[in-house]
């Protein structure tokens, strides 16, 4: 059998969004200082680049920033690629798309510092160190 690079990131990415229940929660989920998720991020299409994001401000791909399906925006994250334990703090200024079950989409600068742009995903840990007021 052979074996499919791409193919075993796939299913890798289905089976961790699907075991983490801490991966997507609800619009009603309360959030708090120290929370940890886990499961999947990608970044932003450098097409995005200079349209709005979700709070109204523009996406710049050098930002170090971050969409969440629900996080308060504002709120500042230290994320952690599991797979090479490189890390960075992200801010949350936009949303991510509803049948999204990624944890994170982040921008362009944040995957490569986090050591993830020729991977397109990556298994991390986020840790929420500030909540946002919005």
């Amino acid at each position: 059998m052979s074996k499919n690079p791409c193919l075993v990131r796939v299913l890798l990415a289905i089976f961790i969004t699907v075991s983490s229940p801490l991966a997507v929660a609800d619009a009603t989920t309360t959030w708090d200082v120290e929370d940890k998720l886990s499961g999947i991020a990608s970044y932003f299409s450098d097409k995005l680049h200079g349209q709005r994001t979700a709070n109204g401000e523009r996406y710049d791909k050098t930002d170090l920033t971050a969409a969440h399906a629900n996080l308060p925006f504002g709120t500042v994250l230290k994320v952690v690629n599991l797979d090479n334990n490189h890390s960075v703090y992200l801010r949350i200024n936009s949303r991510t798309h509803q049948k999204n079950k990624r944890v994170l989409d982040v921008s362009k600068q944040a995957a490569k510092e986090l050591g993830f742009l020729r991977a397109g995903l990556a298994r991390v840990e986020v840790t929420i160190l500030q909540l946002g007021d919005a």
